[in-house]
């Protein structure tokens, strides 16, 4: 006789084996769907950081040019082939820059948009604005 006793009315009546296994599953498939989203989350933040960073860099590269012409060229360049390795879609890269204001001491604008296709959700088109300043002492302008 077992050492341990069960009070009459709680005894186990076996309705619920398997419970576990299913409770697992669906457990399981959560987690799962919890990592999908996490990996989804942080591509388009990847690609939203990489875009960000195509626009600084192409602004930065406009600033330190002569005259507009070859501020915008410049730009578009530097734009395109930072984002040529990346996730953005090979032809989908667009540049505007805005030299409205290119003087010593004024702005250069630079607008970089892309598209970009995960291998998980649906496709982005992410944008990123940057500005930069044009050195107020610097000579020729």
């Amino acid at each position: 006789m077992p050492s341990w006793t069960v009070p009459l009315g709680c005894r186990w009546s076996g309705r619920d084996d398997g419970s576990f296994a299913v409770e697992l599953a669906a457990a399981f498939g959560a987690w799962v769907l919890g990592i999908v989203v996490l990996a989804v989350a942080y591509q388009v933040q990847a690609s939203s950081n990489g875009v960000a960073h195509a626009a600084r860099e192409a602004a930065r590269a406009a600033s330190l040019t002569s005259d507009p012409s070859t501020a915008a060229r410049t730009a578009r360049e530097t734009a395109t082939d930072r984002l040529a390795a990346g996730t953005c879609q090979p032809h989908s890269v667009a540049v505007e820059v805005d030299t409205t204001e290119f003087h010593a001491g004024g702005t250069v604008t630079v607008i970089v948009r892309c598209r970009t296709d995960p291998p998980i959700g649906p496709s982005r088109t992410l944008t990123a604005t940057a500005d930069e300043v044009i050195d107020r002492y610097r000579g020729g302008d």
